[in-house]
């Protein structure tokens, strides 16, 4: 897939990725939707894995460098480091390129996502976006972030309420504090008690984050280490489907 596009450094205008996609709804199964991770090696074996699984109809990807889950819900954010998007109707992919950062885009809207595709399943990689401020800060508005994951969680149950929703929690890292990371693990995990969603904890997957080994910044991961946390992450998500085949029809678990 790394093959398929990647940007060159000239001035292009920006793009909006579903301007293209024809009228009317799209449905397929799974729905991915990531940040730089899933741009990355992460993503690479996410959608290797998806689509093996379910085929090039049912699965449907959407990765934003630098996005946080309040830039796909309101407002316009737009990334010039990184998209990935693959659906039923084609695939793109825009990556640094030798040192070339990537043409701008603008990340879509999850209602419109959810609209048009209508996934029976939703993946959601996202939270260390909003690591930096945490890091910054020794008192979290701890009330703002889970108004934002419940306001997600939401929106994806008003687009099918029968949706069923993973959330892949934010791997290792060397730059951030583990206090950063146990906040924001701790907050999407209340809200997926309450709200009924699985979470995958990423950090057991990884292990600790080594620095030239796992990844170059203390955030990213190389190719490799993306795709060997991904395959770790599909294996819980098949945990989790089953589990769910499993369960009492009355269950939403």
């Amino acid at each position: 897939m790394r093959a398929l596009l990647l940007a060159m450094a000239v001035t292009v205008p920006l793009l909006e990725p579903l301007a293209a996609v024809a009228a009317g709804p799209l449905p397929v199964k799974v729905m991915l939707i990531g940040d730089s991770l899933s741009v990355g090696g992460f993503g690479d074996g996410m959608q290797a894995s998806l689509l093996r699984r379910y085929g090039t109809n049912n699965v449907a990807i959407f990765a934003s460098c630098g996005s946080s889950p309040e830039d796909w819900l309101s407002g316009t954010f737009v990334t010039n480091c990184g998209y990935r998007q693959t659906t039923p109707t084609g695939a793109m992919l825009y990556e640094y390129h030798d040192g070339r950062r990537p043409r701008p885009v603008k990340t879509p809207k999850l209602r419109e996502l959810l609209r048009h595709y209508r996934p029976e399943i939703v993946i959601v990689q996202q939270g260390t976006n909003w690591m930096d401020a945490l890091a910054a800060t020794t008192k979290p508005d701890a009330a703002h972030y889970r108004r934002i994951i419940l306001d997600f969680a939401r929106e994806i149950r008003r687009g099918n309420p029968s949706a069923q929703i993973f959330w892949v929690l934010p791997p290792s890292s060397s730059k951030y504090p583990a206090r950063v990371h146990e906040d924001v693990e701790s907050w999407i995990n209340e809200v997926s008690r309450q709200q009924g969603f699985f979470t995958i904890n990423s950090r057991n997957i990884t292990g600790p984050y080594r620095d030239g080994r796992t990844g170059g910044d203390g955030v990213h991961y190389t190719d490799a280490a993306g795709r060997a946390w991904a395959r770790g992450a599909n294996t819980k998500f098949l945990a989790g489907l089953k589990s769910l085949a499993l369960a009492p029809a009355a269950s939403s678990r």
